[in-house]
């Protein structure tokens, strides 16, 4: 099969013959493997430890993404944080986020 990309490919009838080979080659070379079905790419096989890294990755740019979109929502917003004790301490019919709704409050 013609490489893409210069990346590993293998039909699914090579990857069954082969598969103990590719997991083997995977796990020395670190890089991946594309299965085809018909020329078309229906999956990729990769090192557990290649997976555990994109997995990572991904967990730590979410959590970027999270604090970038709060920081963007309080630089935006009325311009006056209310301190927690006084949320806290205050009547429920006091509080200003109470005629909010969850989805309001959470999106």
């Amino acid at each position: 099969m013609l490489k893409i990309l210069d990346v590993k490919t293998k039909s699914v009838t090579e990857a069954k013959k082969e598969f103990s080979k590719i997991i083997k080659d995977i796990n020395q070379t670190g890089e991946p493997t594309f299965i085809f079905n018909h020329n078309k790419p229906e999956a990729v096989i990769l090192s557990n430890a290649t997976y555990e890294e994109l997995v990572k990755r991904n967990i730590v740019l979410e959590e970027k993404l999270f604090y970038s979109q709060l920081q963007s929502r309080v630089n935006d917003g009325p311009g006056e944080l209310i301190p927690s004790g006084e949320v806290i301490e205050s009547k429920q019919e006091e509080n200003p986020f109470t005629s909010f709704s969850d989805k309001d409050l959470f999106d």
